[in-house]
């Protein structure tokens, strides 16, 4: 963790303002939790290039910090990997 990552996907969902889940066949899992302070989140299918440190997700210590909302919708990443945004690109 605290690796810094580039990655270039597709959006696939939308959770809330400042969380997104991006899809490519090269990431682990084929998913990858994206955190972002931007004003407004990308839409899916659009493709982005997100560059950012890996973290380990913790809804429980990132909510406040990122405005995550109910934590039922983030199940599938906790205690994964997750990348906090520092740039988003949308082509």
């Amino acid at each position: 963790m605290g690796d810094q990552l580039t990655v270039t996907a597709s959006v696939e969902r939308v959770i809330t303002d400042t969380a997104f889940v991006v899809r490519d066949v090269d990431l682990t899992d084929g998913t990858l939790l994206v955190l972002s302070t931007a004003a407004s989140p990308p839409s899916p299918p659009q493709l982005v290039t997100v560059q950012g440190t890996v973290i380990r997700f913790s809804h429980r210590e990132l909510t406040d910090r990122h405005h995550l909302g109910p934590p039922g919708r983030y199940g599938a990443f906790d205690g994964g990997r997750a990348l906090a945004a520092r740039e988003i690109t949308v082509w």
